[in-house]
């Protein structure tokens, strides 16, 4: 298009595309990273559960004298782990409902700019 100073813009049709083309990329992006803190967070929580569960058969066998020496600081860094196991797994769902706001972001500008391109625009000369 040749705009009245003697320099040529792009026109709206390619602009559309370009911009649909970054949108989908970047929707893409936030889906992988997702998907790879969710992966993290779901192979934590199995390790979550199965330390908890392991922590609590210890504590039993405390508490009924049947444990070893030493089994009470073995415990306590068993409940040290699962602090850090909550934490980690607070972090991760934090990050993920991050991106899955970053997504309806993005995904609502684009949604946005596609209603405002489609509104045909008035000539210059209307009033």
């Amino acid at each position: 298009m040749a705009s009245l100073f003697g320099f040529r813009t792009r026109s709206p049709q390619r602009d559309r595309e370009t911009d649909r083309e970054r949108f989908a990329r970047l929707d893409n992006l936030l889906e992988e990273i997702a998907a790879q803190i969710s992966a993290e967070r779901n192979g934590l929580e199995r390790r979550y559960s199965e330390s908890s569960v392991n922590a609590g058969f210890l504590a039993d066998a405390i508490d009924n004298e049947e444990a070893a020496t030493g089994s009470s600081a073995r415990l306590a860094a068993m409940t040290d782990d699962l602090i850090n196991y909550e934490n980690r797994l607070a972090a991760l769902s934090r990050q993920i409902a991050l991106l899955h706001d970053l997504r309806a972001r993005s995904r609502a500008i684009f949604q946005e700019q596609n209603e405002a391109d489609s509104v045909p625009k008035k000539a210059s000369g209307d009033h």
